[in-house]
């Protein structure tokens, strides 16, 4: 328990130090060729260094110490860097799919009402499209993409071949989403819901106290998602 309790200290703390260099680089400006090099250098650094802080925690619950995870997850750098690059060109695909889905979904709703001679609204039809990618981008995409994390993390390049390892593990189609869902979508909607104060120190209070509890669910959120993911040996 105290190097599980050692080991969510880093992480807290890592991603904190993450979130910073974040910030500090959305304010960097590109008007010059030194300071472009110097952003994309703070990009690099922020990029690598949360693939090695993730890393680091599928190879920490898949029964490594703290000190040995953070080397393998080091050692293995370059593999988590263009899983981390696949992930998000992935997830942009799907994206542009999903947007791309809009015209083709009135000219389905404009045919089944011409079919069933029933009126189908365009909405419904969307609706039901923008399901459907709902489930391919929080259950299909991660249950299939995160086993490589911890494969990675043991065998390197090898580890690719981890896609969809725990597709056979029913328990896991429920706990990735849950997990991922408490990791990104409570955080976010608790950072944007804002509750009416009557005075500015209440705001301040209310908002410093809602990203507390967004950052702690989002760390939580990750680390038992590791937990999950790494927990088998043979991924």
């Amino acid at each position: 328990m105290r190097t599980t309790g050692l080991f969510a200290g880093i992480h807290l703390a890592g991603n904190a130090l993450l979130l910073w260099l974040g910030y500090y680089w959305l304010g960097l400006g590109e008007s010059r060729a030194g300071a472009l090099l110097w952003s994309l250098a703070v990009a690099a650094v922020v990029g690598c260094g949360a693939c090695w802080l993730y890393g680091a925690g599928f190879a920490f619950f898949a029964g490594r110490r703290v000190g040995a995870a953070f080397l393998a997850a080091l050692r293995n750098l370059a593999p988590l860097v263009v899983a981390a690059i696949v992930v998000v060109v992935v997830y942009a695909l799907l994206a542009r799919a999903r947007d791309a889905m809009d015209n083709p979904g009135f000219r389905l709703a404009s045919w089944l009402t011409l079919t069933l001679r029933k009126p189908v609204k365009p909405a419904t039809v969307q609706a039901v499209f923008h399901g459907v990618f709902w489930v391919l981008r929080w259950v299909v995409a991660p249950v299939l993409i995160l086993p490589i994390g911890p494969a990675i993390v043991s065998r390197g390049w090898a580890g690719f071949g981890a896609v969809g390892a725990r597709c056979r593990v029913w328990l896991y189609w429920l706990e990735a989403p849950a997990l991922l869902l408490i990791a990104l979508c409570l955080p976010l909607r608790l950072v944007a819901w804002v509750p009416h104060m009557h005075s500015f120190g209440g705001e301040m209070t209310s908002f410093v106290v809602r990203a507390a509890a967004a950052y702690l669910l989002f760390a939580g959120g990750w680390l038992g998602l590791a937990f999950v993911t790494s927990r088998e040996k043979g991924v």
